[in-house]
């Protein structure tokens, strides 16, 4: 949907301008009031925001009266206290709202309320970040206050789908996710559709909740161009619901259960110890990925690593894993994106003994829920409650 943090605020604050002037004064804004906010704005994006608006309005019915709310207003306040009082360090991964409607009559009563309640001499953070959400439960169920997290909507779908998230303050409810057999690949083909990159980058997998709707997740480096970067895993719906991410998995869910299994996350390409700066490997670190394949290609766990082969002009130039691991090492500078491939396709396959070690534990149920949860701001009664617009 944005391609960075500037055309991210851009679109949002399109939002915020689109759902004011259709929800308060029962028309669209001008194609000029929206340039102002977003100049990407075009039709395509009108269509979005219709969809945005009617998405809304499904929740809150004839509602009128809010002040909408990014940069200023009542959002920042909100996240201020929530940094400060509830030792929230990544509002992401707390709160994924990108826009909140606060009606005006009850602003000020909210902010009250909000900070009486996060002020409470002798409150942990954490008990303060308890009664912080279940506060924002009430309001928005009395659509008082909403926060509303925007995702992309696929152009072929009709209309947008609304969905209440993190109302409970618990985890009772929980729908019960597997694991698609055979669905775990990492593949170890290199060069074939492009010269000097690995077909793919990632650890690919698919899901499949108890009604029978299919998720593809990805583990993977998402910006290639960097030659050591963060793999972070990614959850797409499929079928009708697809290109309507889920979002990335928390960092903080997927700790929490791993470290409970005695597991660990793999650390980023840039602080693997098995992974060099470019040009500086040795034969330690090689034999560390080769060990690494063997164990996983032996492993009672499926994975599908394709083939492994390395191609150059379409002609194979390797056909074992340390012929592909030489070759890649050789060509790390042989186009932009082929370093930052390489180091996510080797933490791809730490992921991929993570999924084989969790296999032998018993736990894929479990995790592909955490998964689930993770992606949806859901795993945890310290997610705060959000509208979910997609």
């Amino acid at each position: 949907m944005a391609t960075s943090a500037i055309e991210t605020a851009k679109q949002e604050n399109g939002s915020r301008v689109f759902l004011e002037s259709v929800i308060e004064d029962g028309k669209e804004p001008s194609a000029k009031e929206m340039l102002k906010v977003y100049d990407g704005f075009n039709l395509q994006w009108k269509i979005n925001y219709r969809k945005q608006v009617d998405a809304v309005k499904e929740y809150i019915g004839t509602e009128k009266g809010y002040e909408y709310s990014r940069d200023k207003g009542i959002m920042p306040y909100i996240e201020r206290i929530a940094k400060e009082d509830c030792g929230v360090a990544v509002k992401d991964r707390w709160n994924p709202m990108d826009i909140v409607m606060v009606k005006k009559d009850h602003k000020r009563i909210v902010e009250g309320t909000i900070r009486e309640l996060t002020n409470i001499g002798g409150m942990t953070k954490d008990a303060n970040l308890v009664l912080l959400n279940a506060y924002m439960r009430e309001v928005l169920e009395d659509k008082i206050l909403i926060g509303i997290s925007l995702k992309a909507i696929k152009p072929s779908k009709p209309q947008a789908t609304m969905e209440l998230a993190n109302m409970k303050g618990d985890k009772s409810a929980r729908i019960n996710i597997t694991p698609i057999d055979g669905s775990v690949k990492c593949t170890l083909t290199l060069g074939r559709k492009k010269p000097y990159l690995f077909d793919t980058g990632e650890l690919g997998f698919d899901l499949k909740t108890e009604s029978g709707a299919e998720i593809h997740g990805q583990s993977r480096n998402f910006q290639y161009s960097k030659a050591r970067n963060v793999v972070q895993t990614d959850l797409t719906p499929k079928g009708k619901d697809a290109g309507a991410k889920l979002g990335k998995v928390s960092s903080v869910a997927l700790d929490e259960f791993l470290v409970k299994q005695r597991l660990q996350r793999p650390p980023s390409a840039s602080r693997h110890p098995n992974i060099p700066e470019v040009g500086r490997w040795n034969d330690t670190h090689k034999k560390y990925w080769i060990n690494l394949y063997n164990e996983l290609k032996d492993s009672s766990f499926k994975i599908d690593f394709g083939e492994v082969a390395a191609y150059e002009n379409n002609q194979k130039v390797a056909d074992t894993f340390e012929g592909v691991l030489d070759y890649a090492i050789e060509n790390e500078i042989s186009d932009r994106s082929s370093a930052g491939r390489f180091s996510s396709k080797l933490i791809a396959l730490e992921w991929a003994k993570v999924w084989s070690e969790l296999s032998s534990k018993g736990k894929m149920e479990e995790w592909c829920r955490v998964l689930y949860y993770g992606a949806k701001k859901e795993f945890s009664s310290k997610n705060g409650p959000f509208l979910k617009i997609f």
